[in-house]
């Protein structure tokens, strides 16, 4: 009679490493988003403040003043933002490093709370992005139709 031999599948690391891992990969991604805005927010900035008020009119001004601000206030958050996720990212390197064992859900609590912020910042900032999108083109073609009376 033959024995079969049982199989014993190999194990990985586990989970719960596997887990602060992809947290720590997410919140570097998270860091890595809000510089590049940060980078966007210094152009547009520069674009309207240098380029596009000039060209506008009362009505689109005022829009581009607003837009300023928000970019300024947007700014503002995202460093706040920014910070808040560096320390998140020191606490996920300590859990990693079998630190902090008994405040793992505090740490788990937190991420899903900057999760739920990097998100709305990242949509607020698209939709920012849009609405300078929209003034910048909508001055273009003015600009554009101007030019082409003046010749």
């Amino acid at each position: 009679m033959k024995t079969m031999k049982r199989i014993i599948p190999k194990q990985k690391m586990p989970v719960f490493n596997n887990s602060v891992d992809y947290l720590l990969n997410k919140t570097k991604k998270w860091m890595s988003e809000i510089e590049f805005i940060k980078v966007e927010q210094d152009f547009f900035k520069e674009l309207l403040s240098e380029h596009i008020v000039s060209l506008c009119t009362t009505h689109n001004f005022q829009k581009a003043k607003l837009l300023l601000s928000s970019i300024n206030h947007e700014k503002k958050l995202g460093n706040e933002l920014l910070v808040n996720i560096k320390d998140h990212n020191v606490n996920l390197s300590l859990l990693i490093e079998n630190i902090y064992l008994k405040r793992e859900d505090n740490f788990r609590k937190n991420h899903e709370n900057l999760k739920s912020e990097v998100v709305n910042y990242l949509d607020n900032f698209k939709y920012l992005k849009e609405q300078v999108f929209d003034l910048v083109l909508l001055i273009m073609k003015i600009d554009k139709q101007q030019k082409l009376i003046t010749h």
